[in-house]
C-alpha cells in the first residue's frame, strides 16, 4: 500500500503514513538503506529486529517480496507482528539463522545489512557463496574502514552517502560486485567515497578532520610515530573539502 503522506519528526525519524492512516517509524539512517532497494524487487533484511524496514518497503509497494532474518528468536517474534499489523506478513518469509545461511538467493534484488559492526559484516558476506550476485546496501556502525578495505580486496564497487542524526554521523554504502579487486588510499578507507558537494558528508568529513587531528596530537605527545600519517590524513581532508566546496566530486 502506498502512503499518503511523509513526515519528519524531531529526531530524525520519518514517519511513513499509509492509507490506513498508521505509521512505521523509520530513522533517517533505515529511510536511506529503504531509498536505495530496487523497485519491484525482493529485499531481504539481514539482523530485521522488528522488521520496520522490510514491513514499510512491502507497504508502499517498493518490493513485492521481503526476507527477514535474525539470529535471535525474540527479534523475529517482534518482527512477524510488524509485519501482520502491517498487513503484509504473506509477502514475507522470516528465517531464524545467522546471516543469510538458510537463505536461497533465488529472485532476491537486494540485501541490506544495517546496523552492525563491520565485521560481523564481513563474517555474514564472507559466509555467503552468492553475496556477488546482488545489490549490498550495507550500514555500518564500526570497524568501517575495515569493511571498505574488504569490499575493495573483493572486487567490490560501490558508492557512500553519509546521514545525520542528531549529533550522529552514519554512512550507508551501495555496493555491486565489479570484479577488480582494489587498493584504497588512507583517505578512502577512513572517510569513504563520497559526494563532497553534499553538505551533510562534508559536515561528516569535517568532523573525521577533527578526530584525526585530536588523535595526531595526542600521538605526538606520547612520541608515536604514527602521529604523522594522522596529521597528513587530516590535512589531506580538510585540503579536499577546500578543493571541493561547491563542485560536485566523489574521493574515489
Amino acid at each position: 500500500m502506498n502512503p499518503a503522506a511523509l513526515v519528519v519528526v524531531p529526531g530524525g525519524a520519518i514517519l511513513f503514513f499509509s492509507e490506513r492512516n498508521d505509521a512505521i517509524m523509520l530513522t533517517k539512517r533505515l529511510a536511506a538503506c529503504a531509498a536505495l532497494v530496487t523497485p519491484g524487487g525482493v529485499v531481504c533484511d539481514v539482523g530485521t529486529d522488528h522488521a520496520y524496514l522490510p514491513a514499510e518497503l512491502l507497504r508502499r509497494g517498493q518490493c513485492t517480496r521481503a526476507v527477514a532474518t535474525d539470529i535471535h528468536a525474540g527479534p523475529l517474534e517482534a518482527a512477524k507482528r510488524t509485519l501482520t499489523e502491517a498487513g503484509v506478513l504473506e509477502q514475507a518469509e522470516l528465517f531464524l539463522c545467522d546471516g543469510l545461511a538458510q537463505v536461497q538467493p533465488e529472485g532476491i534484488t537486494d540485501v541490506v545489512i544495517a546496523g552492525m559492526g563491520g565485521e560481523t559484516i564481513i563474517h555474514i558476506l564472507e559466509d555467503c557463496p552468492w553475496r556477488r550476485q546482488v545489490h549490498l546496501i550495507l550500514q555500518p556502525m564500526t570497524k568501517i574502514p575495515d569493511l571498505r578495505r574488504w569490499l575493495a580486496e573483493q572486487g567490490f564497487s560501490w558508492t557512500e552517502q553519509a546521514v545525520q542524526e542528531g549529533e550522529k554521523f552514519y554512512v550507508v554504502l551501495s555496493v555491486f560486485h565489479s570484479g577488480t579487486p582494489g587498493i584504497l588510499s588512507l583517505l578512502e578507507q577512513e572517510v569513504g567515497c563520497l559526494d563532497w558537494q553534499s553538505q551533510t558528508a562534508r559536515r561528516y568529513a569535517g568532523w573525521k578532520q577533527q578526530r584525526f587531528q585530536k588523535l595526531a596530537q595526542q600521538l605526538r605527545q606520547a612520541q608515536r610515530p604514527e602521529a604523522e600519517q594522522w596529521e597528513t590524513l587530516a590535512e589531506t581532508i580538510q585540503k579536499k573539502l577546500q578543493e571541493t566546496d561547491g563542485k560536485g566530486e566523489t574521493s574515489c
